[in-house]
């Protein structure tokens, strides 16, 4: 006889496959499709699995289009917009988390309100500004502006971070003779690691994929991110699909990668915030 447990788990995990399944099936497709032929892909039927499985696609995708460019510009625009992001985010969250100010709370309602434009709303403004500073077609441009979209968002994270530490850590450090920018340094940022590790991968995820301000801005082939560059597949009468997905898997991998390296760096600063 079936128990009311029994029924809620059948029920649950009935739920849940499907929903497994539709996630992960854009993947694997994407994976079986990587390692067939040309012919393969066009000729019908389709199949799921591929008949005869190679690896040439991901010999010919770096010579059919500049793929380490490609790769480089994405890795230079996010390491450089999270780099610039956190150093504006960082002194910002700890003024916010440790100083009482006038306007302070409607100041963070502001923080948690300019996170709902996307840059999508501003582009056309953002595409005069630029022109008339003569930065159109430049990485910098891409790296500054995506550090400035993201710099509420990793303010607001790392504030939730910083309010979790006891300030009597930091006075303790300032009567062993710390500044209070010493204290910060030596005493917080330590200890906020976890969160300042989750901050960064965000802020390097929104980077890496990052389309929207690489395709206004930039025109030269030898600047374009991967976002972009995964296009080059796209020609006016064919799509290559083999070696499309080929790059594809390989620009996720950097990803997956990055989080299995951080992997519990990032668990804890997710635990540390959810538990402020």
């Amino acid at each position: 006889m079936l128990t009311s447990r029994t029924i809620k788990l059948v029920g649950i995990f009935g739920l849940l496959i499907p929903v497994i399944f539709i996630s992960i099936f854009p993947l694997l497709v994407m994976i079986s499709t990587s390692f067939k032929t040309s012919q393969e892909v066009y000729i019908p039927p389709p199949t799921f699995l591929p008949r005869a499985p190679t690896l040439q696609n991901y010999v010919d995708i770096w010579h059919v289009v500049p793929l380490g460019t490609y790769f480089w510009n994405s890795l230079l625009i996010g390491l450089g917009s999270t780099v610039a992001s956190l150093a504006l985010a960082i002194p910002a969250a700890y003024a916010l988390a440790r100083y009482r100010f006038i306007g302070k709370n409607l100041y963070v309602l502001f923080l948690l309100g300019i996170q709902m434009f996307p840059p999508i709303v501003l582009i056309l403004g953002l595409f005069r500004l630029v022109a008339g500073f003569n930065m159109l077609d430049n990485l910098l441009t891409i790296v500054v502006l995506n550090a400035v979209f993201g710099l509420s968002f990793n303010t607001w994270m790392l504030m939730g971070f910083f309010m979790s530490i006891p300030p009597e850590i930091e006075e303790a450090a300032m009567m062993d003779g710390n500044s209070r920018i010493g204290a910060m340094v030596r005493m917080v940022m330590p200890l906020s690691w976890p969160g300042i590790t989750a901050v960064s991968i965000f802020s390097f995820m929104n980077g890496w994929n990052e389309f929207t301000l690489p395709l206004t801005f930039l025109r030269s082939q030898d600047k374009l991110p991967l976002t972009i560059g995964l296009f080059k597949f796209v020609t006016r009468f064919k799509v290559e699909w083999h070696q499309l997905m080929a790059a594809s898997l390989l620009a996720t991998l950097v990803v997956v990668v990055l989080f299995m390296i951080v992997q519990e760096q990032l668990t804890r600063g997710m635990v540390a915030f959810s538990e402020k």
